[in-house]
């Protein structure tokens, strides 16, 4: 462990490489040897078979003969070859007749010696067998060491470059002229920017304009005020479902015209409407959703048996969230939020606009507005052409969040 240790890493990763090509080279090496003695085995099999064939066809009737003399001479001409060691002769009983040859190696082949369909004994025959060539192993062993070698020194040469550079980013970072260069490089400059001084280390990026964040926005506030009185009549859970009531109607009425709901202010609730949504611009459907709502606080009453009332207030914004919700349309929108705010804590049960909204064309084509002593305008009813539509969406929304009430045709806009 203290040898590698005293490695850098481009000396571990060249010393890893190493290794890895040199037990590649002898997996593929053994591989090899092995598929060559199964290939000479398949070859000496082949051969073995034809050459007890050819000498049991010659030998069998001399065995029945008796003739051993001619049955050794033709054992000696066979054992001449060399190709076969030794070759024996064996009785019906396995007792060697005639033996001639000295059995070496592990390459024993016998067949049966037959006289028509008797067996009159057996042939022996052992084959000569090629010595493992080490000059291969040798060779490739070699060759696998000058690889790993070669390998070693490319790596380690590649990753002193990069050293190098790393060591020259230090002495730029650290502003030190200094020449000692022990340790780990990537370690070093962690070291030197760590040490750097807050206002030089710049961790931010480059900012991109939200595209999205361009498009208008228009927020609608219901003021809860009256919350803090209902906090000592209502149990908890009493309480959560209060809450959730109102929750329920600014969800419903967000989704129906393509809104989204927020808490952004305590004791209130949010809606907001970016961008063109169905023909309709964010001011008309936040104005929409404000009557909306001041119509199903009535029968959300009926429903629960519990006073609903909220002031609602309307303000609009030339920006808007957008997809990345950026920190600077954030602090934009900001003037909006506390505009519907306000508007919401001084309307009472009223709907209060912002003044961007009360020259809107849009809104005052659909509604009435009215301007009040404390210098706020507040929504009116809406045209007589218009009132249908709302009364549809409405009954709509009833029924979705208040099936146990009946129509409330009782209940004008």
């Amino acid at each position: 462990m203290r040898f590698w240790g005293r490695l850098d890493f481009g000396q571990r990763a060249g010393f890893v490489a190493s290794v890895a090509v040199i037990v590649a080279a002898q997996i593929t090496l053994a591989l090899s040897l092995i598929s060559q003695e199964t290939s000479d085995d398949i070859e000496r099999a082949a051969y073995a078979k034809v050459i007890l064939s050819s000498v049991a066809s010659r030998t069998s009737g001399l065995i029945a003969a008796g003739d051993l003399l001619t049955v050794a001479s033709e054992l000696n001409r066979l054992v001449a070859n060399d190709v076969v060691a030794a070759a024996t002769v064996s009785d019906v009983e396995g007792e060697p007749l005639v033996s001639v040859g000295t059995p070496m190696g592990t390459a024993h082949y016998q067949g049966p010696l037959k006289i028509g369909p008797d067996l009159a004994g057996t042939l022996s025959i052992t084959l000569n067998t090629r010595p493992a060539d080490g000059t291969l192993r040798w060779t490739i062993t070699g060759l696998s060491l000058i690889v790993a070698a070669f390998i070693f020194g490319i790596t380690t040469s590649l990753y002193r470059g990069y050293a190098n550079r790393l060591w020259s980013l230090i002495a730029k970072v650290s502003q030190q002229n200094t020449t000692s260069r022990e340790g780990d490089p990537l370690e070093e400059l962690d070291s030197a920017l760590s040490a750097l001084p807050l206002d030089l280390i710049d961790t931010s990026t480059p900012a991109e304009l939200d595209e999205t964040a361009m498009r208008s926005m228009a927020v609608v506030t219901l003021s809860l005020d009256h919350l803090t009185r209902y906090i000592e009549t209502l149990d908890e859970v009493s309480l959560v479902g209060y809450v959730a009531t109102y929750e329920a109607l600014l969800k419903a009425v967000s989704q129906m015209l393509g809104g989204t709901t927020q808490t952004n202010r305590s004791q209130s609730l949010s809606m907001s409407f970016e961008g063109e949504w169905r023909g309709m611009s964010p001011p008309l459907r936040a104005t929409v959703a404000a009557t909306l709502i001041q119509h199903l606080l009535p029968i959300a009453e009926r429903s629960r048996r519990l006073k609903f009332s909220a002031g609602i207030g309307v303000s609009h914004s030339d920006l808007s969230h957008g997809e990345q919700a950026s920190a600077y349309a954030g602090l934009y929108i900001q003037t909006a939020l506390d505009e519907a705010y306000t508007l919401a804590q001084r309307a009472g049960t009223a709907i209060k606009l912002a003044s961007s909204l009360s020259d809107s064309t849009e809104v005052t084509e659909l509604f009435e507005t009215i301007d009040t002593a404390d210098g706020d305008c507040q929504l009116g009813s809406p045209t007589t052409a218009f009132q249908p539509e709302l009364e549809k969406q409405s009954r709509l929304l009833q029924r979705r969040l208040f099936p146990d009430v009946g129509d409330q045709a009782d209940l004008p806009f």
